[in-house]
C-alpha cells in the first residue's frame, strides 16, 4: 500500500500525481483514451470540491460494496479487472504531509474530516463515496439534505462524517436503478439501528424469486422492482405518479419530512433512477403559492418550493435542480414517479395528513386568510427534544406537552400568519397519529393534540376521548427544523 497528501489543487494540477495514481488502478484496458478518459471523470469529481482541502491518497484499498461487485461478477470475466481500488480521504487544510497527520490528535482529525471518495478500477471510476457538504465549492447554506454519520477510516485512524452515500454506476452489475437503491438501504443503514446497509449482490439476490430474467449484466430495474427491493428491507413504501394531480405537493411533503426518495425520470427513450435527498434553503419571505381550503386562501409553504438536491450516479454527489428539470443534461425528460421509503407502522399518508389538517385549520381554528400551512412527518422522539430545547415554552408547558401519549411517528402541521413565519415562528399545532388510518373518514380519528391561540385539545388514551383544555400559551413559537440539516 501507498500513500500520498496533495491539496486537491495541487492533485488536479500536478502531471505526476494522476499518472502515479493511474500506475495503481490498472484499468483493464490500458490505452491513452482510457487513461485520458478515466482521469477526466476524477477530475470532473474532485473539480465540485474545494480546492484548498488536503486529500490522503491510498492505494491497494479494499473496498467491501467494490470487493463484493468483483467476487460476484467482475472477477468471472477473462478480462476481469483488478480487486483493488484507491481511496481519497478529504481534510480541511490542517496537515501537508503524512508525519503531520500522526502528529495530530485524534480530536484534531474528526473536528477536519470531510469525508471520502473510493475510486474503482473500472470506466464509471467513483465508487462508494460520502462526502460532508462542508467540502463542496458552492456555499452548503444553500440547501438541506438528510445526513447519516457513517464511519471510516484513514491511514488506519478511525473517523466518522456526516453525508449522505453516493455512488456511480458501473453500467453492468449495477445501474442506475441499483445504485439508487443501494444508497438509500446506505443511508438508513447508518441512520437507524432498524435497517442495515445492503451489498449489491444481496440486493440482486433479493429480486431473483420476481425476475424473468436474468438480473446480471444488469439491463436496470424498472420503479416497481426498487419498490419491491425496498419493501423486503422491511419498508411500507408508497409509490406516486405524475398522474397525481398533487405530485409535487407530497413529493415536496415527504422531502421536507426527511425523507429521501427513489425518483424516476422519464422522456423519449430516456429512463433514469436517482435519488432526491433534500431541498434549497428557500428564505421564508419568498412563498408564494396558494390554495383555497373551505372557502379561504391560504399560502401553502410545501407547495412553494422547487428547488431541490439530488444525487446523481451520472454527477458528482448533491446537485441542485429544479423540479420540472431534475436532470438538465437529458432533454426533455420529467420526474415519473417516486418512491416514500416510509417505516412500515407509518399508515397515514401524506395526502391524507394535510386534508385532515387542513380541516381543523379551516374549520376548527378558522384561521384568517393568507396564513401559512406547512405540513410533514417526524418522529415522536425527535418531537420531544424540539420541545424541550424551545426556549418560547415555560417548563410547565413543556412537562405538558411531554406527558402526551404520541407513537413512534406523528405527522405535525404548523400554522403562522405571515409575519411570524418570516421570522421562523408558528401560531398554532396540530399534531396527528401516523399509525392512524381513515376508515371511518373522520378527521377526529387521526387527532391526537392541536393548540390554538389558548385553546388545546388532548388525546386521552385511557378513557379514549378528546379533552379540551384552556391554557396560557405563547402567541408565538419557535417552528420545528430538525428533519433536515
Amino acid at each position: 500500500m501507498n500513500y500520498y497528501v496533495a491539496s486537491v489543487r495541487d492533485f488536479m494540477s500536478d502531471g505526476n500525481v494522476v499518472p502515479w495514481l493511474n500506475s495503481n488502478i490498472h484499468l483493464i484496458v490500458n490505452d491513452k483514451a482510457h487513461v485520458d478518459d478515466f482521469v477526466q471523470k476524477i477530475k470532473e469529481q474532485l473539480a465540485t470540491l474545494k480546492p484548498d482541502l488536503t486529500m490522503v491518497v491510498e492505494t491497494e484499498y479494499v473496498d467491501a460494496v467494490y470487493r463484493d461487485c468483483y467476487y460476484s461478477y467482475f472477477a468471472t470475466k477473462l478480462k476481469s479487472c483488478r480487486r483493488f481500488c484507491v481511496r481519497l480521504s478529504f481534510f480541511e487544510p490542517v496537515f501537508t504531509s503524512i508525519n503531520e497527520f500522526f502528529d495530530k490528535e485524534k480530536r484534531e482529525l474528526e473536528d477536519n474530516y470531510l469525508g471520502f471518495m473510493v475510486i474503482r478500477p473500472l470506466g464509471q471510476c467513483v465508487g462508494r463515496n460520502a462526502i460532508s457538504p462542508k467540502a463542496k465549492l458552492s456555499p452548503v447554506e444553500d440547501f438541506r439534505i438528510c445526513k447519516a454519520e457513517i464511519n471510516a477510516t484513514c491511514l488506519g485512524v478511525k473517523l466518522k462524517v456526516k453525508a449522505f452515500p453516493h455512488s456511480s454506476q458501473d453500467s453492468e452489475y449495477m445501474t442506475c436503478a441499483e445504485t439508487t437503491t443501494w444508497a438509500l438501504m446506505e443511508y438508513f443503514g447508518n441512520k437507524y439501528p432498524l435497517y442495515k446497509p445492503l451489498m449489491p449482490s444481496a440486493l440482486l439476490a433479493s429480486l431473483q424469486s420476481h425476475a424473468v430474467e436474468r438480473l446480471v449484466p444488469s439491463q436496470g430495474l424498472s420503479i416497481q422492482q426498487i419498490s419491491m427491493a425496498l419493501r423486503q428491507q422491511d419498508f411500507g413504501c408508497k409509490m406516486y405518479s405524475k398522474e397525481n394531480p398533487r405530485f409535487k405537493e407530497l413529493f415536496t411533503c415527504y422531502v421536507e419530512s426527511g425523507l429521501p426518495l427513489a425518483v424516476a425520470v422519464e422522456g423519449g427513450n430516456i429512463g433514469h433512477a436517482i435519488v432526491c435527498i433534500g431541498r434549497k434553503k428557500q428564505e421564508r419571505n419568498q412563498i408564494v403559492a396558494k390554495k383555497t381550503i373551505f372557502g379561504t386562501d391560504y399560502f401553502m409553504w410545501n407547495e412553494s418550493i422547487n428547488e431541490f438536491v439530488f444525487n446523481d450516479d451520472n454527477k458528482p454527489c448533491y446537485q441542485l435542480y429544479t423540479f420540472d428539470n431534475p436532470t438538465p443534461y437529458f432533454n426533455g425528460v420529467e420526474i415519473s414517479h417516486f418512491i416514500v421509503p416510509l417505516h412500515k407502522k407509518i399508515y397515514l399518508a401524506a395526502e391524507q395528513a394535510i386534508d385532515i389538517a387542513n380541516f381543523f385549520v379551516a374549520r376548527d381554528f378558522k384561521s384568517p386568510a393568507d396564513s401559512v400551512i406547512r405540513t410533514f412527518l417526524t418522529s415522536s422522539r425527535s418531537y420531544r427534544e424540539y420541545i424541550c430545547n424551545n426556549k418560547d415554552f415555560p417548563s410547565l408547558l413543556k412537562l405538558a406537552y411531554l406527558r402526551i401519549d404520541l407513537p413512534k411517528f406523528i405527522w405535525v402541521t404548523e400554522v403562522s400568519n405571515r409575519n411570524d413565519f418570516n421570522l421562523g415562528k408558528a401560531n398554532s399545532i396540530i399534531l396527528l397519529d401516523a399509525t392512524s388510518t381513515l376508515t371511518t373518514g373522520d378527521p377526529y380519528a387521526s387527532l391526537i393534540f392541536k393548540q390554538n391561540n389558548n385553546f388545546i385539545t388532548i388525546y386521552d388514551k385511557k378513557s379514549r376521548n378528546l379533552r379540551n383544555l384552556f391554557v396560557n400559551l405563547p402567541a408565538k413559537f419557535e417552528s420545528y427544523n430538525g428533519n433536515l440539516a
